[in-house]
């Protein structure tokens, strides 16, 4: 508890209060909170900037340059280590000196508040580290590589040298505060309080550990003596290590000592100021320039400060205020140069590689991804340029065709026409007749089912022959200019064409089905013979009796006429009644009146004669000589008629078989339109993709420069600005 002065007026205590609200000065740490802030926005800006490219350049048809998304991936790393780092950066202050010189009582006064033990003798036994909470957890204290949280209330315990359950001095307590428990940790400083320098003199590879990273030096001497051998021995290391580090010399309880003999304050002062002096510009060479080391040396009373700033000093006298001044100095002093050199420690190297990545990645990245880009659109879109020339090529193409086609089938539809009539009507005067008179079997007239059978032979040698005459005169011919039409249409010939005949089925059989051969014995000189003759000669008025047909289709037919007489007195009798010989007797009478007797006996006897060797030689073989002629002449009529619709038949063979070559030509002209106008399409859309690429990395480009305008800002406003 503090004691205040009863006596003090109300007015006293309100100027104490103005004159210790105006000591506070934290603008130029809230600066490295700023900076901090900006860069770690900075930084997420390029990281989502980053990321975007990368998913950009996997989904984009520039996936193959897998070494270019390697290197984006590398970056986007970079900028993540970074911003780890970024969030872990704070202003760090390590505090050195003798034991009892009051370093964990400046500490406190510039937290406002007693948070360190502090007492006389050795009080901080261990490296103790002090910060705000990163997160919104109470205060506590923990020790480095525990787990264990504890309360801020056994800080005494574990940090006093005098308790029994104090730390090691190698150890290192992390003792972790709300942020709005003490305005200096609001702004990111980290506090590191050190054991003595007398005790920690063997504990190089902890100093270097816990405290070479920091951004400023302050030694807190003890005003009661001078700065021993321990503490510039200490420092020379120090310095050795860093590069001109930032020190500040605190001359602590300068109370006491200026007490102790006032009127020697001045010359002690001044003894210090030398000393100290020697220790900045001679022994280590942090500074160069006197005033600029005399500014960096100090005569405090933490003690008295931290009594003024918590209240329990509410009558200050005038030494009083003055030392509070001089640490109000070093405390303004201290933080404009705890974040100016933090800025440029922690945040200058993280600008240098920002501003590296931006031109890294325009140079290596953006710029040849912008190039190749342009080049796959003019690639393309001189390819579709391509394409659609030659869509119009095989449209014309196409249409030539198509009209070359239509001459074509109708030259082959003609052709059928033509040469089937005239195959057709050759082999009804030409073949039929050489061809049944070429038939060879045994022929048996007088056994009528037999005839049957030589009937039936006899068709079905016929439809061999004439079908392989249709086949080779006509089928393989047209074959052939199928197959030529094919290739001329589509490269080649399909298996279909290849084995392609015309369908003729010649039935001869049923052709002859009416046909009854007439085998009588009929004299050449007979009446009946020659009006046969004359009347095949001479047209004559149509007989319906003589064709009528009955209900099943077949012809009205005479009796059929035995084929062989049983006896020489049944032949005779035949001859008798036969119309030859009526006719024979008939002119015999009248050329008896004419001519005489011995004419007639003459004649009678030569056409009796020629009779008589007609009749002997009407043999069996004569009789197929005669049943062949019959059958050939009956085909031919039956063929004759059947010539045109025959003809027709093969035409429209022809014409399906046109009609389905034509199809699979328009089937591929139609496959190879798609197939173009797919191409064009396709082309179409990796053009659209890659001008929106194009637009993309652009836009890339532009966020980039963006992002280098913010970084040349951030740059003057807290680098180019304080130089």
């Amino acid at each position: 508890m503090c004691e205040s002065d009863s006596g003090e007026s109300t007015s006293s205590q309100s100027s104490l209060s103005s004159f210790i609200s105006r000591s506070s000065s934290s603008s130029r740490l809230s600066e490295f909170v700023d900076a901090k802030t900006e860069l770690q926005d900075i930084y997420q800006d390029m990281s989502h900037f980053l990321s975007s490219f990368v998913t950009i350049l996997e989904e984009s048809i520039l996936l193959e340059d897998l070494q270019m998304l390697k290197k984006l991936c590398n970056f986007a790393s970079k900028v993540e280590a970074i911003q780890n780092v970024l969030s872990r950066n704070r202003m760090k202050v390590a505090f050195f000196g003798r034991t009892s010189n009051g370093k964990s009582a400046v500490i406190n006064a510039l937290l406002h508040e007693k948070i360190m033990p502090s007492a006389m003798g050795h009080t901080t036994s261990c490296f103790c580290q002090v910060q705000a909470n990163s997160t919104d957890e109470p205060e506590h204290v923990k020790i480095e590589q525990e787990e264990e949280h504890l309360e801020l209330s056994a800080l005494n315990e574990l940090v006093s040298a005098h308790s029994p359950r104090a730390l090691k001095p190698r150890t290192l307590l992390h003792v972790n505060m709300p942020k709005n428990r003490c305005s200096l940790l609001d702004y990111d400083v980290v506090l590191m309080d050190t054991p003595g320098v007398d005790v920690t003199a063997q504990l190089d590879d902890c100093l270097d550990s816990y405290c070479m990273d920091a951004d400023v030096f302050i030694l807190v001497l003890n005003a009661e003596s001078t700065i021993s051998g321990v503490e510039r021995q200490f420092f020379k290391e120090v310095a050795s290590k860093l590069s001109r580090p930032n020190l500040f010399i605190l001359n602590n309880r300068w109370d006491v000592a200026s007490s102790q003999e006032p009127e020697m304050e001045q010359q002690v002062k001044d003894q210090h100021m030398e000393r100290c002096m020697k220790l900045l510009m001679d022994d280590l060479g942090v500074y160069s320039d006197e005033e600029q080391a005399r500014q960096r040396i100090y005569h405090v009373s933490a003690l008295e400060a931290l009594q003024l700033r918590n209240g329990c000093n509410t009558n200050p006298t005038l030494q009083t205020q003055e030392r509070y001044l001089e640490f109000q100095r070093f405390e303004n002093d201290f933080s404009a140069c705890l974040a100016e050199s933090a800025l440029k420690t922690k945040f200058g190297h993280h600008l240098l590689s920002a501003r590296e990545l931006l031109t890294e990645l325009e140079a290596t990245l953006i710029t040849p991804l912008i190039a190749k880009v342009n080049q796959l659109i003019k690639e393309n879109v001189e390819r579709r340029q391509d394409l659609n020339v030659e869509i119009e090529d095989r449209q014309r193409e196409n249409i030539e065709e198509s009209q070359e086609f239509q001459i074509v089938s109708e030259e082959l539809d003609e052709l059928a026409l033509d040469v089937g009539r005239r195959v057709l009507r050759e082999q009804i005067t030409r073949i039929i007749p050489p061809a049944v008179q070429s038939f060879s079997q045994p022929f048996h007239p007088q056994l009528p089912r037999q005839i049957g059978h030589y009937q039936r032979s006899l068709s079905a040698h016929l439809d061999v022959l004439l079908t392989d005459q249709i086949m080779s005169r006509i089928s393989i011919p047209i074959q052939e200019k199928l197959s030529q039409l094919e290739v001329d249409l589509l490269g080649e010939p399909t298996e279909d064409t290849l084995n392609w005949q015309l369908i003729y089925r010649l039935n001869c059989q049923s052709l002859m089905v009416d046909f009854q051969p007439d085998l009588r014995f009929r004299f050449s000189w007979g009446i009946a013979s020659l009006w046969h003759s004359f009347r095949e000669k001479l047209p004559l008025p149509f007989n319906p009796l003589q064709d009528r047909k009955l209900r099943n289709g077949h012809k009205e037919t005479p009796p059929a006429v035995p084929l062989m007489y049983q006896s020489h007195l049944q032949m005779i009798a035949s001859l008798v009644k036969s119309d030859g010989c009526f006719g024979t007797l008939l002119l015999s009478g009248l050329a008896v009146r004419s001519v005489g007797w011995l004419t007639i006996l003459i004649l009678g006897g030569i056409v009796g004669s020629v009779y008589t060797y007609e009749l002997l030689s009407w043999t069996p073989a004569a009789q197929e000589r005669s049943f062949k002629s019959q059958y050939s002449k009956h085909l031919q009529d039956q063929l004759r008629g059947a010539v045109q619709q025959t003809a027709s038949g093969f035409g429209l063979q022809m014409q399906n078989k046109l009609t389905n070559i034509q199809h699979l030509w328009v089937t591929e002209v139609v496959e190879n339109r798609n197939d173009l106008n797919s191409r064009t399409f396709e082309l179409t859309e990796q053009i659209k993709s890659m001008e929106e690429m194009q637009l993309k990395l652009r836009k890339f480009r532009d966020k980039g420069n963006l992002i280098s305008m913010r970084l040349g800002e951030f740059q003057e406003l807290y680098f180019n600005s304080k130089s």
